[in-house]
């Protein structure tokens, strides 16, 4: 308290998960390219793009849309052109992850760690860019749940974090998997 209203500093909740970015105007352009895609129908289906570039995370807000239909989607991804970026996707939802990788689209089930995925996020400087302004709500709300003493818990409120999710699946699957790991999906992909 006293160094926000003594000393005129600027504070954040201690409840936020997320309370280090910065605000970009666009992305790089010079580093590695992932997506992710949290599925929705009812709750939005929401997607980022993540570029990794100088041990540095740029994330935009892509896709953020409720009653998108599979092949809306599979249809929406094919259009974006993006040839063999790799998209890690909600896990919970293998039929919709195939269905899109039918289309020809390199999507990946994520690993939906969500206290390991947090940390990855947080151990790296984060920005997001401008014009993704549901990210900037998301993140401005995504708080850690209490326990009836007001003690802060290891898990986030399940609400209004969707491209949230998107982006800590891209994240965390791609900077926590083991290269033999990925070789073995792919080599199953060919059975």
């Amino acid at each position: 308290m006293w160094k926000v209203y003594g000393l005129g500093l600027r504070g954040a909740a201690k409840e936020l998960i997320y309370t280090n970015w910065k605000m970009v105007k666009e992305l790089p352009g010079k580093g590695d390219v992932i997506y992710g895609l949290d599925f929705g129908y009812t709750a939005p289906c929401a997607m980022v793009k993540v570029e990794l570039y100088d041990e540095c995370i740029y994330v935009e807000e892509l896709l953020y849309r409720s009653g998108l239909t599979v092949t809306e989607l599979a249809n929406y991804l094919k259009s974006m052109n993006l040839g063999r970026a790799e998209i890690y996707a909600d896990a919970a939802e293998p039929k919709s992850i195939e269905e899109i990788y039918r289309y020809g689209m390199n999507i990946k089930p994520a690993d939906k760690d969500v206290w390991a995925g947090i940390l990855k996020v947080k151990s790296m400087p984060l920005y997001i860019v401008a014009t993704s302004e549901n990210l900037k709500d998301e993140l401005n709300g995504y708080k850690w749940k209490k326990d009836k003493a007001d003690n802060l818990q290891e898990e986030p409120v399940k609400m209004n974090d969707h491209l949230l999710d998107a982006m800590r699946y891209a994240i965390f699957t791609k900077l926590s998997t083991p290269k033999r790991f990925i070789g073995v999906i792919k080599s199953m992909r060919d059975i």
